[in-house]
């Protein structure tokens, strides 16, 4: 009955997500555009929903780091008092990722970016923040890193297919 309630909820979380997913994208490709905004000597164009789809990817990204932080640590606690060693294991990949960043944040660079002899500027003209830079490199270095690690274990998955397996 309790895993018939979870699925449930699980499956209406799901569709409710979709559902206002694709509702934003088509809201933000097929309705119009925001007044023209001059910036830097440039007309420039937004959709009208870019705010709501960028808040809403927000949205989901920090509920999927909180869950995944939350459902690793009760897993943990769960499996501690049993197999202690194969907790610690079960935190091996949450470890991992929290190394991956502190890695890429050292390797981050807070130095602006320059474009044509200036210094790259916000909207309003104002410098962008060394943070921004710092940000912007940490979650690049990430994404090479994760990009790699996938095309690795598809590889390496792929490797694995074409050997006969043994009985």
């Amino acid at each position: 009955m309790k895993a018939d309630i979870c699925s449930t909820v699980s499956k209406i979380a799901f569709y409710l997500a979709m559902a206002i997913s694709v509702a934003l994208i088509v809201l933000f490709f097929f309705v119009g555009f925001n007044d023209t905004e001059t910036i830097n000597n440039n007309d420039m164009r937004a959709p009208q929903f870019t705010d709501a789809l960028l808040y809403w990817i927000y949205a989901l990204t920090g509920i999927a780091v909180v869950l995944v932080l939350v459902f690793s640590l009760i897993s943990f606690a769960k499996n501690f008092k049993d197999n202690p060693l194969g907790a610690v294991k079960g935190l091996l990949g949450v470890l991992l990722l929290v190394a991956l960043f502190g890695v890429a944040y050292a390797l981050a660079s807070e130095e602006p970016i320059i474009v044509n002899g200036k210094q790259l500027a916000d909207s309003d003209g104002n410098p962008i923040a060394a943070s921004s830079y710092i940000l912007t490199d940490v979650l690049i270095y990430v994404q090479y890193a994760l990009f790699a690690a996938c095309a690795l274990a598809t590889g390496y998955g792929l490797l694995n297919i074409s050997k006969p397996v043994k009985k």
